[in-house]
């Protein structure tokens, strides 16, 4: 069995590195899938790199040339020096992918080929002259050295270049890994160019591990901060070792000259009382080291109590947002924030979206508000995650491809680090955004829980800084609707005023005009020519009998007008109820024979007499019997009935009497038993004329109830109507209830 020797293991463990490496960057790609694959690729390249240095090592290439042999490994660091090249831009998320490097690099390897394989029948001198000779060889190796550099050179100026241009810290950060990558492996292929073999299989897989570690890690730790804690603990690793080497001379020196002395006895005494003693104060040191050279001076538990008790008892929502700012701004060195809401609206397409306002704090001029889908990326990952979101990851993260371009240039246009959910009883009510720190260092995982606490202590004060504000906003909107209400008040009042002095002006104006018409048209009349003539007889009937409607009409709308400006005088007497519906029922005789509709009175020879205006209660009692005829089919039946009511019912002051004009009509229904005593109200549609007074479901000017109501209450009376519903097949009929007292109050005013 043939041995292996070293060379060969450093080989092998070399390639098992490297193919891990590609392994992993295939499997685990998500955060950065471009970078991640031309990574396995320059993994998977440098296995072939150590391919053939094996493969030249044994021999197993006898057809090449012993100068191609050696210059072999060297066109694999350049193929390697330009692929690494691809890679640092895609790292880097420069823009273009590099083409015009890729066709340099492959062009310059090309040529150094075809000069090496002498394709192109060169001479082995290529130059002399002064003392000098160039020859082939030499140029080749050059050409291998300059282009290395070249490619190397262009990755280390790239990188350099986004970390100058570039104001986010992570991108920095990552910058920074990047340039650590470059030095590494730079000095491992420097070193191997030099022929340095072994150190420099030594130096480079941890340049290409480092490289695996920046791409697989999608919030990378601060490199500054790693190299920092790094030197600190190897400083107080060597104290601790020259603690301990200083010891066990002191004990050496003491207890050498005793018969029993046991160095490994004494050392294994002294390494423990040190583990007991020394690791505390070694804790201690480090900590102390870290804030030194770090400069983190913060406690999170001092700023979390100091936080909690400052804003626990602010309501206001500006000054919650400038307190907040402050104390976060103050505790992380950061420059600026702003704090913003969230409320669950329908966006103008009608697609819900979340609302996110600014809170403005000392006046500041905020950023405009913006609506995010609900079912964005960047919305489900703030309401959902709950986790803080750098600006960075919205800019290169796969997971926020598709955040429509409004969104992302909204973020980008404001500025800030990192944003920070705030969430209260699962609902997303707060965003709080903040800038980069003065120091120019990126927000850590530490930091990023401490804000994350933060927000869950900040959740009640905002939600109820909320409610205050939205009870501050509707109490003034409430405030501006009675300020409203009242001035529409006093246009309605306004209005009905001028309403009512129109209908005084308007029937006191036609009243002289119908008397002539009336008067005129009797006279025609009691002409006997004219009288005996049927068709001017119809036609001279006829204009009394609409000169007569009209001046009902006309006597309706005055009724009214007193009614309305409070004028209607009272003539009081005892008159008996009985006799005033006995005379109406003979005047409404004809239309109730019309109709084939029944008439009843009940109970009414027993009430008492009454203390009223006779003429006034006659046009109540007119209005309601007319009302009853006109909304009962024909065929049905109306009656009125009475009784005695006392004075112990919530609504009276006396004893009086109570009478309801019932009938078996279509009903009213019981939203507008109410509406329907309003001046001008008809059921159904509005007529354009009357049909008239007595007609089934025939219109008019719609006064008589309101006339009966005003009525009735200048008696101190009251009226009111009950009915199951309004119902034209079934017909559940109505009762108008009418109470009247007995006696009027001695200084009752009209």
């Amino acid at each position: 069995m043939p041995s292996i020797d070293l060379s060969t293991l450093i080989i092998l463990g070399q390639g098992a590195i490297y193919l891990l490496i590609a392994l992993f960057a295939l499997l685990r790609q998500k955060a950065f899938p471009r970078p991640a694959r031309v990574l396995a690729l320059y993994a998977l390249l440098s296995i072939a790199w150590l391919a053939a240095q094996l493969a030249l090592g044994r021999k197993w290439l006898p057809f090449l040339s012993d100068d191609f042999v050696a210059r072999l490994p060297l066109y694999g660091l350049l193929l390697l020096a330009v692929v690494f090249l691809w890679f640092a831009r895609l790292y880097l998320s420069v823009e273009g992918a590099g083409w015009g490097w890729w066709a340099l690099g492959l062009t310059w390897i090309a040529v150094l080929l075809l000069l090496d394989s002498n394709r192109l029948t060169t001479a082995e001198v290529l130059w002399t002259g002064d003392g000098w000779i160039i020859l082939r060889k030499d140029f080749i190796l050059g050409g291998i050295a300059f282009g290395w550099c070249l490619f190397m050179g262009a990755a280390a100026v790239t990188t350099l270049q986004v970390y100058r241009r570039t104001r986010q810290p992570l991108q920095r950060n990552r910058s920074r890994y990047l340039a650590a990558m470059i030095l590494l492996v730079f000095a491992a292929e420097a070193v191997f160019m030099a022929a340095y073999w072994t150190l420099g299989s030594i130096l480079r897989p941890p340049g290409v591990l480092l490289a695996s570690y920046a791409v697989l890690t999608p919030r990378l730790p601060s490199f500054r901060r790693a190299v920092l804690r790094s030197l600190s603990y190897m400083i107080t690793t060597g104290l601790g070792l020259l603690f301990y080497l200083a010891a066990l001379m002191v004990a050496h020196t003491i207890f050498q000259a005793t018969s029993t002395y046991n160095p490994w006895l004494i050392g294994a005494l002294l390494a423990a009382l040190l583990a007991m003693l020394l690791t505390p104060l070694l804790s201690q040191s480090q900590r102390w080291l870290d804030r030194l050279i770090s400069g983190v001076s913060h406690d999170p538990r001092s700023i979390l109590r100091q936080y909690s008790q400052t804003i626990s008892n602010i309501l206001d929502l500006g000054l919650l947002a400038k307190v907040m700012i402050e104390l976060i701004g103050e505790a992380l060195d950061i420059r600026r924030g702003w704090l913003f809401t969230i409320t669950h609206e329908k966006g103008p397409d009608g697609c819900k979206c979340y609302h996110l306002r600014p809170v403005k704090n000392s006046g500041e001029e905020g950023p405009e508000a913006i609506m995010l889908e609900e079912g964005g990326s960047l919305a489900e990952y703030l309401r959902l995650q709950r986790l803080p979101l750098a600006q960075s990851d919205i800019d290169v993260s796969p997971r926020f491809a598709d955040t429509p371009d409004t969104e992302r240039l909204w973020f980008s246009s404001l500025q800030m680090e990192l944003f920070v959910p705030i969430h209260s009883q699962e609902e997303w009510i707060g965003l709080l955004a903040l800038g980069p720190k003065n120091s120019g260092e990126p927000f850590w995982d530490d930091d990023q829980f401490l804000l994350s606490t933060l927000a869950d202590q900040t959740a009640v004060a905002l939600e109820n800084a909320r409610l205050v504000e939205n009870l501050v906003r509707l109490n003034n909107d409430f405030r501006r609707a009675i300020t409203a209400l009242d001035q529409a008040n006093r246009n309605l009042e306004r209005l009905d005023r001028t309403k009512a002095e129109f209908i005084s002006v308007a029937s006191h104006e036609l009243r002289t005009p119908l008397t002539l018409v009336n008067g005129y048209s009797q006279l025609l009349l009691d002409e006997p020519g004219l009288a005996e003539h049927p068709y001017y007889a119809k036609m001279l009937s006829g204009i009394r009998n609409g000169a007569q409607r009209l001046h009902e009409i006309v006597e309706s709308m005055l009724d009214m007008a007193r009614i309305d400006t409070r004028d209607l005088q009272l003539d009081l007497q005892p008159i008996p109820l009985e006799a005033l519906i006995s005379e109406l029922y003979e005047e409404l005789k004809p239309a109730l024979l019309e109709r084939n509709q029944t008439f009843e009175m009940l109970d009414l020879a027993s009430l008492p007499p009454i203390q009223v205006d006779r003429e006034a209660l006659r046009k109540v009692f007119y209005h309601l019997l007319l009302n009853a005829i006109k909304y009962t089919p024909n065929g049905g039946r109306i009656t009125v009935s009475g009784g005695a009511v006392s004075p112990t019912a919530e609504f009276l002051f006396e004893s009086g009497v109570e009478i309801t004009v019932s009938d078996t009509g279509i009903g009213i229904d019981p939203s507008m038993q109410e509406v329907i005593f309003t001046k001008f109200y008809q059921t159904g549609e509005l007529a354009l004329h009357s049909s008239g007074k007595t007609k089934f479901k025939g219109s008019g000017p719609g006064l008589g109830l309101a006339i009966a109501k005003g009525i009735v209450e200048a008696h101190f009376g009251r009226v009111w109507v009950e009915s199951p519903g309004h119902d034209e097949v079934r017909c559940p009929g109505s009762q108008f209830h009418v109470f009247l007292p007995l006696h009027q109050p001695e200084k009752s005013s009209p």
